[in-house]
Formats: structure tokens, C-alpha cells, sequence
């Protein structure tokens, strides 16, 4: 009797596992988009083009395309600015641009508060004054959120920094172009931290203390009243 029982037992349980299966693969074929929603890697490559010279670049720069192809599932476009070349990835429905692939084989770049990077870079001085610079275009969207924080910052620091404010301006694009791939906003604090993109998502006020903050360490901490109400995250800024 106990026989019989787990051998209609054994059988359930394979029916069951059958019919999960089955409907693992519905499931999958169903809710994978059909073949004609991609877009050709021509028609992906020239939106992301498109994109990127509308909303990224610094005024007098343009982006453009020199071929794409399919790789690992998206589509690979390399595009040059200036004399420039450059690697980006968009999904084959166009949607989503990934600016830039990361070779997980290599030694990642070190990043601090606000995102931004570390350079090994020796903290570029003008009339002994870390340099502060900011890139922007009036119709980029991030930057113009940006900017004004960026001015009301570091008027705290008139006498410890040099400010290049280059807002619709080609000025220092040697920097820039060491620093971003031709996108803006691009912050670069003392050739030190710097930044592709605006810091929209934490707010004003956490951006304006990430910003003191990081000139902060460049003056050592002057002035005095300004950086002792961000004492807390300049420990957390990395060397």
C-alpha cells in the first residue's frame, strides 16, 4: 500500500514539476518584446547621438557618429568629439544610454562623497589657489541646476580659490577634455575630485555641503567658520 501511494506520489510530483516548466517558458516567450520593437543599431546609435548633443555637451562641441554594432545584447556605438573617439552603449529599443562601459577587469576609479572621483593628479594651483573650475551650457538642463549652487559656493572661498567659471565658455578646454569625455556639467575641484553631472538627486542643500566640503580640503579648511559645519563629511573624503 505505501508502495503504491509514493509511486502516485512520485508521479504528482514530477506532473507538477512539468506543468512549472511549461509555464516558466509562456512566461519568458510571453513577456519577451517582439523582434520588431528594436530599433537597427543605426537608427539606436543616431538617438543616442542625437541625445547626447542636445543635452551633455559643452557649447561648440558636437558628437558624431562613426559606426555601431551589436555587442552582448546592446548596441555599441562609437562616436568621435573633436578628435576625440569614444565607446557608448544603447538598448537595442533605444531607451536607455549607457555613456560609458565599465571594464570590470581593471582597477576601478576611486570615488568620494558626491560622486565624485580621485585623480592622482598633483591639486593644480593658480597664484597658489586651488582651482575651481565648472563646465556648462545654458541648454543643459543639469547644468543650469547646478550652476547657481556652484556660484553661491564658492563665494564662501573668494579668497582661497580661483574660480574659472566657464558657463557658455571654451575656456580651459584642455582641462575638460582631461577631465569629461564632452559631457556636462563637469566639475573639477583643484585637478583632484571631479564630476560628470549635476548632484539633482540628493537636493540643494546636501549638494551645497558636498561641494564646501571638497574645497574644504583643498584650502586645509579655510575658511575656518565655512568648514566647521561640514566637518563630518570632509572625514569621509577619501585621499
Amino acid at each position: 500500500m505505501f508502495e503504491k501511494y509514493n509511486k502516485n506520489l512520485i508521479v504528482l510530483v514530477i506532473f507538477i514539476i512539468v506543468i512549472l516548466i511549461a509555464g516558466a517558458f509562456w512566461y519568458v516567450n510571453k513577456t519577451k518584446p517582439p523582434q520588431e520593437a528594436f530599433l537597427s543599431p543605426q537608427e539606436a546609435a543616431q538617438k543616442a547621438i542625437d541625445y547626447i548633443n542636445k543635452n551633455m555637451l559643452q557649447e561648440g562641441l558636437t558628437a558624431l557618429l562613426v559606426n555601431s554594432e551589436e555587442e552582448n545584447g546592446v548596441y555599441k556605438i562609437h562616436f568621435k568629439i573633436s578628435e576625440k573617439e569614444y565607446d557608448s552603449y544603447v538598448t537595442k529599443d533605444g531607451k536607455l544610454l549607457f555613456i560609458e562601459g565599465i571594464d570590470l577587469e581593471t582597477t576601478p576609479v576611486v570615488q568620494t562623497i558626491g560622486n565624485f572621483s580621485i585623480s592622482k593628479n598633483e591639486v593644480c594651483k593658480e597664484n597658489e589657489k586651488p582651482i575651481i573650475y565648472f563646465f556648462g551650457s545654458t541648454s543643459c538642463p543639469h547644468c543650469a541646476w547646478e550652476h547657481p549652487i556652484i556660484e553661491k559656493v564658492v563665494k564662501n572661498f573668494e579668497e582661497y580659490i580661483s574660480f574659472h567659471n566657464n558657463m557658455d565658455s571654451n575656456n580651459d578646454m584642455d582641462v575638460f577634455s582631461k577631465y569629461s569625455t564632452g559631457s556636462i556639467p563637469a566639475l573639477v575641484f583643484g585637478c583632484k575630485y571631479y564630476r560628470i553631472g549635476s548632484g539633482e538627486q540628493v537636493g540643494e542643500e546636501e549638494e551645497s555641503k558636498v561641494l564646501t566640503a571638497l574645497i574644504c580640503k583643498l584650502t586645509q579648511n579655510q575658511p575656518t567658520d565655512i568648514c566647521n559645519g561640514v566637518q563630518d563629511l570632509i572625514s569621509q573624503i577619501h585621499e
